[in-house]
């Protein structure tokens, strides 16, 4: 008797021990979800325009919070046309014959509700080119693509301007 007592405490032990361990994983999950979702944040200016003084046509943008490659980023997603022609090549061009072809590193600067620039950088996953985000479009082309950026402030983006790290007739040297 004594013994089926003393097993029976030993297996009512046990049982508490792991309900206690899948409560503490299944928060500890739950907060580290909590930095995946969508955001609030507003493009400036807002699509549609051109993206600063370029022929690159902004005709969409939004805003995510996830993962990339296992790391937590602000992911926007934007889809642009590429309005430059021949007789409008593109910045640094170094060709006679150019076709309108533009290549392009989009990236965002981020700011908080109260307009303080947030330090982000642009992600690109290990073992990676360095010009990874780089994008290049024929004249008139259009394209939708993912804009990686990492912050130590994952939700507190309020608005983003979206900004060219290169832009010219051939790819980023």
């Amino acid at each position: 008797m004594k013994f089926r007592r003393r097993t029976l405490g030993i297996i009512l032990v046990m049982v508490l021990v792991i309900a206690i361990g899948v409560v503490v994983f299944l928060q500890l999950t739950a907060k580290s979800t909590a930095n995946v979702g969508p955001s609030a944040a507003v493009v400036e200016p807002p699509a549609s325009s051109y993206i600063g003084n370029s022929s690159i046509y902004l005709l969409s943008a939004n805003a995510s919070y996830g993962k990339y490659d296992g790391t937590l980023c602000f992911i926007i997603n934007v889809t642009v046309r590429n309005d430059y022609t021949p007789q409008q090549p593109p910045p640094n061009n170094l060709t006679q014959d150019n076709t309108g072809y533009a290549w392009f590193i989009l990236l965002a600067k981020e700011y908080d509700k109260n307009g303080a620039q947030i330090n982000a950088q642009e992600f690109i996953p290990p073992d990676s080119h360095p010009n990874y985000n780089e994008q290049g479009l024929s004249s008139g082309e259009t394209l939708s693509f993912n804009v990686y950026m990492t912050t130590t402030q994952q939700h507190d983006v309020d608005h983003y301007e979206l900004v060219f790290g290169w832009l010219g007739g051939f790819p980023a040297p």
